[in-house]
């Protein structure tokens, strides 16, 4: 909790950005008008979210309003003023659709097959046979569901995946007392293992299979097995470091409290139990199938909200206690994502970067150190969207391959804030987290991810022909 002294010194330098940002302060780094408004947005954004000084879904709100009434304006006047200035007309849809997008449909159905499963205690059910392969140590649990979220992200949505053993997890977390730290050491196993598993495959992350369309379109695209087998190393050890950062971070119990659980009291399936039981098998069939069917993850996402309320399997109340400030909270992070490519912002900041006759490893390190920053505050498949055609043109590139590999590795290890990636956030819906106990450990296994990737894994990529 903010003091009032804290608040007031976070509200003035909120109101100092953005009246340097209105009187064009930031021209005086070569910064065009629109990117100097996206730049002020950005930075009252990531101070709020960060400082907490105000709830979360409020700053989601702030970056939506100032979007419509400051950044929107700015940009159709820039497009009459300078047509060859390389930007394009907005609407307030384009702000606005963020809200409702498809990751928003795919949180929401997350949601409603979690409150569903713990309607009818099959989230405990479930828990209980996790536990009878794992045990009560928290450790070994905590290993193996990284492992199974791991494996899982590797083959589908990594926020489909999270939704998923979040539910299974949560009910075990509950047997532990209010306040033990084991708490938040295995809630936030999951977001991690579900971050780092996405690197195993070339469908493991969006920014991944951007990679391999840019590098297929130059000639230098590496077989689905050979991806896995520079980037399933590198999951193997991330997770394992992450574990054991976790377990020092947080030092809870050691064990899980059996007269907590209420997995082995009576329990009977009722109709609505199967209901619920097929639809939620129907949707995660739905998610891992989304690329064979071409169906959108977010369409997926609305079966089970249409079944369980439909079919008034799970009552209309339970509709209004959904997580909707967790959702608010992700669109807010896509939202600023938007303003940022809108603006020229983020054109503007990869276009000045030092790369001037520099090596391919050089250029890889400094394109994704900009990557890694990008994507903590928008985005991944946006942040490797925006960089890697960029990369691609660069005259002086002779060797594009691990450039555009580790952009991608980049962007799916960017995981210190709970708009960073949609695991961050449906982690923290859960309530057992705040942005702290995100940011310092996140931002430890970001650094250490692209460092590992940099060096070992930039060796290792070379012993396995990628470049």
């Amino acid at each position: 909790m903010k003091s009032s002294s804290q608040r007031l010194l976070i509200g003035l330098w909120c109101v100092l950005v953005l009246l340097l940002g209105s009187s064009g302060a930031f021209g005086l780094f070569g910064i065009p008008g629109p990117a100097q408004v996206a730049l002020s947005i950005l930075i009252i954004a990531a101070t709020l979210w960060i400082s907490e000084a105000v709830p979360l879904f409020v700053t989601s709100f702030s970056v939506l309003f100032m979007s419509l009434v400051w950044l929107a304006p700015e940009i159709n006047a820039a497009v009459l003023l300078q047509p060859t200035f390389g930007l394009t007309a907005v609407t307030n849809a384009d702000f606005l659709s963020p809200f409702f997008s498809n990751i928003i449909l795919l949180f929401l159905g997350g949601f409603v097959i979690s409150a569903a499963l713990h309607e009818y205690r099959l989230d405990e059910q479930l828990a209980g046979l996790i536990l009878k392969q794992t045990g009560r140590s928290v450790p070994r649990l905590m290993i193996g569901v990284m492992g199974v979220t791991a494996f899982l992200s590797m083959w589908l949505s990594n926020t489909a995946t999270a939704a998923m053993m979040l539910a299974l997890v949560l009910p075990i977390v509950g047997s532990l007392p209010a306040g033990d730290a084991s708490r938040k050491a295995i809630v936030l196993s999951i977001p991690f293992a579900a971050n780092i598993g996405g690197l195993g495959t070339p469908i493991g992350s969006p920014p991944n299979a951007i990679g391999m369309k840019y590098m297929r379109d130059a000639g230098v695209a590496p077989s689905f097995l050979e991806w896995m087998a520079i980037g399933v190393p590198g999951v193997i050890v991330l997770l394992g470091f992450a574990w054991l950062l976790l377990l020092i971070f947080y030092r809870g119990s050691k064990e899980l409290e059996p007269a907590r659980n209420r997995s082995d009291d009576y329990f009977e399936m009722t109709p609505g139990a199967w209901v619920v039981l097929a639809g939620s098998v129907v949707t995660a069939l739905g998610w891992m199938t989304g690329g064979l069917t071409g169906v959108a993850s977010g369409t997926v996402g609305l079966v089970p909200l249409l079944l369980f309320f439909g079919t008034r399997t799970i009552s209309s109340k339970l509709f209004r206690t959904l997580p909707w400030d967790v959702l608010f909270l992700m669109g807010g992070g896509l939202c600023l994502g938007e303003c940022v490519a809108a603006s020229g912002l983020a054109d503007w900041i990869v276009t000045r970067l030092p790369i001037g006759g520099a090596t391919p490893y050089v250029i890889m390190v400094v394109f994704g150190t900009v990557a890694v920053v990008m994507s903590c505050i928008m985005s991944n498949t946006a942040t490797a969207n925006l960089i890697m055609p960029i990369a691609l043109g660069l005259e002086q590139v002779d060797a594009l391959d691990p450039i555009l590999v580790g952009i991608a590795f980049s962007c799916s290890l960017a995981m210190a804030l709970p708009i960073s990636t949609p695991p961050n956030a449906m982690a923290f819906s859960s309530g057992e987290l705040s942005v702290k106990d995100l940011l310092i450990p996140g931002t430890i296994v970001t650094f250490v991810g692209i460092a590992t990737a940099y060096t070992a894994g930039y060796w290792w990529w070379g012993i396995m022909g990628i470049r």
